[in-house]
């Protein structure tokens, strides 16, 4: 009994959920701290450079990650290796185009008034050339499906920052300063462990090939641009809260986002094992079983987060004050992830029909439904704020881009794979069935 339970603690899937739930813990115990030991103003420009950090590193994960495991997952040795070598060599390019960016943007932080506009270029391009290392061997890791090491990777990073942050709280050092020296240390320690193991692949970049470098580049073209898109459409939320409504509106807003964590915990599992599947099953020209994979992933999610919906909506007061603390009761952040967790039931199908896009060599439609989004968000935010004047002008766009973004994606794979909401529902019903029979009867 013992033997078989190992085997089962050794799944996959069960790894992947695990890290995601230990990250998110790590995480979210994190941002506890923080929301309870800096001033609503500070913890402001903490998520201000968070999330444009995220933005701007777009560009290399967007141009390289989904490219990685599209031409790395199931690819014979040489071929591997070969892909591993140009995405290093893109990754420097990268690298190289930001850090030359940011050395005039630093002779202009005398005029710049704006505290976290400075903060942003005094710090991005330290932090991004640091967290370089970690970042590559997380899509390596992913792509060879070793997610053990991904928990260990990921334990290192989150764990070494949190003990820094309980440090700086107990020795009355807490600023934004000192937080972003804990950030970049804790990509130091990560980074450093990633480059002596073995795990980034930075060996492979000597047999990377003209051929591969084309390929990725031309391929990365398309992601890249769905991903800064699909970032800007995410960001945009807090860049217009931050100039229009103020920084101190930015935690209110951020509380309900971290909550959303319970929902992102198992899809970004499912996301990470499912993509691989899906890349290997294309390679290999078997489109029956990418249309299965696509609609177990979408519709196993989907109806296990109808109940997940329910306790989030009912129990959202408590969650706010469990994650924020007293500050945070009474403010809109409770409505404002109650309505982010009704909109939660639809996310898989959105997700999975936007990855298995990427997958069948569609970017392009990702990108222009994102590009479709955006333009919607942004508009609609700012009539929305004009209008209400707080939070919830916010989340009527976020609403509304959300809706014309899930339609788009679902009509367009559907030009390409036959398959439809009830099958996806039907398959997941089934899945979800054998599941419980194989865990609860063994």
């Amino acid at each position: 009994m013992l033997k078989n339970l190992g085997q089962k603690l050794k799944n996959k899937h069960f790894l992947s959920l695990t890290t995601s739930v230990v990250m998110s813990a790590c995480g979210m115990l994190t941002f506890m701290l923080l929301l309870r030991s800096m001033h609503a103003e500070q913890m402001g420009y903490w998520i201000f450079f968070q999330t444009a950090f995220m933005l701007l590193d777009t560009l290399r994960t967007g141009f390289l990650q989904t490219a990685l495991i599209k031409f790395y997952s199931g690819a014979e040795k040489q071929r591997a290796a070969e892909v591993m070598g140009s995405v290093w060599f893109l990754a420097f390019i990268i690298t190289a185009f930001w850090l030359i960016l940011t050395i005039p943007a630093l002779f202009l932080l005398p005029f710049i008034e704006d505290t976290s506009i400075k903060i942003l270029i005094e710090w991005f391009a330290f932090i991004f050339i640091l967290t370089l290392p970690s970042t590559i061997s997380t899509w390596r890791l992913q792509s060879d499906q070793k997610f053990d090491k991904l928990l260990y990777l990921g334990l290192l990073t989150q764990g070494s920052f949190l003990i820094l942050i309980i440090i700086l709280i107990l020795t009355s050092n807490m600023n934004i300063t000192n937080l972003l020296y804990a950030d970049a240390l804790a990509y130091i320690i990560s980074s450093s462990v990633c480059l002596i193991f073995g795990w980034s692949g930075i060996r492979f970049f000597a047999r990377r090939t003209k051929e591969t470098i084309r390929e990725v580049y031309h391929f990365g073209k398309f992601s890249v641009g769905t991903s800064i898109s699909t970032n800007l459409l995410r960001s945009s939320d807090i860049f217009m809260i931050n100039f229009l409504l103020g920084p101190a509106l930015l935690p209110v807003y951020n509380v309900a986002q971290r909550l959303m964590e319970a929902v992102e915990i198992p899809l970004r599992s499912f996301l990470v094992t499912g993509m691989p599947e899906l890349s290997t099953a294309f390679n290999q020209k078997r489109n029956d079983d990418v249309v299965s994979i696509m609609k177990k992933y979408s519709g196993m999610l989907t109806l296990a987060l109808i109940p997940v919906a329910i306790i989030g909506i009912s129990l959202a007061d408590v969650a706010v004050a469990i994650l924020g603390g007293g500050k945070y009761v009474g403010t809109d952040a409770a409505n404002v992830f109650r309505i982010f967790m009704l909109l939660s039931i639809v996310y898989p199908i959105d997700r999975f029909t936007g990855v298995t896009l990427d997958i069948i060599h569609q970017p392009k439609r990702n990108f222009i439904k994102v590009i479709i989004m955006l333009v919607i968000n942004v508009v609609a935010n700012y009539i929305g704020i004009k209008l209400f004047g707080n939070l919830y002008g916010v989340v009527f766009s976020s609403v509304l881009s959300f809706s014309v973004g899930v339609c788009y994606s679902y009509f367009s794979l559907r030009e390409f794979l036959s398959f439809n909401v009830s099958g996806i529902l039907k398959t997941g019903f089934y899945e979800l069935k054998y599941l419980y029979l194989k865990v609860v009867k063994g």
